[in-house]
């Protein structure tokens, strides 16, 4: 029986285990060892196994009609950005302007107003098209973030940083990938940006043990 990940539903399959993220609850499912009897194919899922698909029904999980969404196809992580910067020279000896700084404070106050959202609040609107790769212009906006970042009064985990990152980076007019990972064994989540195949706030050696499950 062919069902389709229910609209705010993502997934992806590693070797024989599949992982689902809710957007809504902000709650991701593991079931593992399942690739015998389920294979998934963009939002598509073929559950051959008896009573499966009906489980994933009634679970909110899956829909008998697709919903249209696609998750883009962003490359993998094969570059970070810290070594770039770090071996151009005249990137390094760019530093912010007035108009980094207000970027960076608005920024940061935004990403820390959204934390009294909800998780589905938080995330821009679904793309259908990657990222970019990085420009001139993106780096050096980058490396004066990167300058900045100790002396803002702004922290957090993961989803904090890269929202504050992104939404600067957004009000500079670059476009960049919001990616959301999952491994298992042990499980784990985590979010990142990309342009193109450049990790802008992580380390690309790091992130190739996570698959992207949703792209913002």
């Amino acid at each position: 029986m062919d069902v389709w990940l229910s609209d705010g539903v993502h997934a992806v399959m590693i070797d024989d285990d599949i992982v689902f993220l809710d957007v809504a609850s902000n709650a991701y499912f593991c079931l593992p060892d399942i690739g015998a009897v389920l294979a998934m194919a963009g939002r598509r899922l073929a559950v051959s196994a008896e009573g499966l698909a009906e489980d994933l029904l009634a679970a909110g999980l899956a829909a008998v009609t697709p919903s249209g969404q696609t998750l883009p196809d962003v490359a993998a992580p094969a570059r970070t950005a810290r070594a770039v910067i770090e071996a151009d020279s005249d990137l390094r000896r760019r530093g912010p302007s007035l108009a980094h700084w207000r970027r960076a404070i608005i920024a940061g106050l935004a990403a820390r107003a959204a934390e009294r959202h909800g998780f589905a609040d938080r995330l821009p609107p679904p793309k259908t098209l990657a990222a970019p790769a990085p420009t001139p212009a993106l780096l050096a906006d980058l490396v004066a973030y990167r300058a900045m970042q100790p002396w803002l009064p702004f922290d957090g985990a993961c989803l904090f940083r890269s929202q504050m990152l992104r939404a600067y980076l957004d009000a500079l007019g670059h476009r960049v990938d919001w990616i959301f990972g999952v491994r298992t064994w042990p499980f784990g989540a985590h979010c990142w940006l990309q342009a193109g195949d450049l990790v802008l706030d992580d380390e690309a050696e790091r992130l190739v043990a996570y698959r992207p499950i949703m792209v913002r």
